[in-house]
């Protein structure tokens, strides 16, 4: 492994532990040697990287790297930095990705990356779903509490009278709307179960949808707000279900979660400022 390759192994340990780092953390969490682990704290100290607490002998990020972040966050729209963790998500799952919007109890798609595998039930930008049947609205209403989710419905998820679909991916075109009025026949059947599942998004930090608003469609979603501009946005990957077995759905939500982390530390979202940095699903 190369100086870089080193380098940027710790600082990626330092973004999501969000803490100092000593040589025995590289030792116990990177494998590294302790005469390696020394050595490569050194050597990012002295070209200006780290910064070594005097008191406690432990190193952490330098007035450069803030300096550099300051920067990526001034010039990069959320919607920009979501598109970019699409793309690294995509570059290594392969998986259609797509970006979203909350606009009223509906989710809009805003921006949509093709992913390098197969896969039919693509939908196009200002397609529209019902916020509680999708990955990336149940991460979006996650943010609320529950006494604001439910004074959004107040007739429940699927009102008296309301058209009923089966959104079978083959059959609906791909700007077919899904708005309260066409609900879809898939989904938490009441607002009780949709409040177990937003607990659920809440607790491992990511939203998992299987079969609902399209049938024979999975997505893992995130959501993300930057309290400067007070945008709120949310990212997901799509793929067929039953594509992927229990423990890549894992190794795919952990991977969602840990780049709407990064974006939402850097952002200072108080969503993930507070959540936990070992969370486990």
């Amino acid at each position: 492994m190369s100086i870089l390759e080193t380098a940027t192994s710790v600082l990626r340990l330092m973004a999501r532990e969000q803490r100092e780092m000593s040589m025995i953390d590289l030792v116990d969490q990177l494998g590294m040697p302790k005469s390696s682990a020394s050595r490569v704290l050194k050597q990012m100290s002295e070209a200006g990287l780290l910064e070594r607490d005097k008191k406690s002998l432990a190193y952490r990020p330098s007035m450069l790297l803030l300096e550099l972040s300051h920067l990526v966050r001034s010039s990069s729209a959320l919607i920009d930095m979501c598109a970019q963790a699409l793309e690294t998500l995509g570059e290594r799952f392969g998986h259609t990705g797509y970006v979203s919007v909350l606009e009223g109890n509906d989710v809009v798609v805003l921006r949509v990356r093709p992913g390098s595998l197969a896969f039919r039930a693509m939908t196009n930008p200002g397609h529209r779903s019902a916020s509680w049947a999708t990955s990336t609205g149940r991460a979006l209403l996650a943010r609320e509490t529950d006494e604001q989710i439910r004074a959004r419905f107040p007739q429940g998820l699927r009102p008296e009278g309301a058209q009923t679909v089966n959104a079978n991916a083959a059959d609906i075109g791909a700007d077919a709307p899904f708005s309260d009025s066409r609900a879809p026949a898939r989904g938490p059947a009441t607002l009780d179960a949709l409040l177990d599942e937003v607990a659920l998004t809440r607790s491992r930090g990511y939203a998992l949808a299987q079969n609902e608003a399209l049938y024979g469609v999975c997505s893992v979603g995130c959501s993300i707000a930057d309290p400067s501009s007070g945008e709120c946005l949310s990212f997901c990957l799509s793929f067929p279900a039953g594509a992927q077995d229990d423990a890549a759905l894992v190794a795919l939500g952990e991977a969602v979660r840990e780049q709407a982390r990064t974006i939402g530390r850097s952002l200072g979202d108080p969503y993930w400022s507070a959540f936990p940095t070992n969370s486990t699903p």
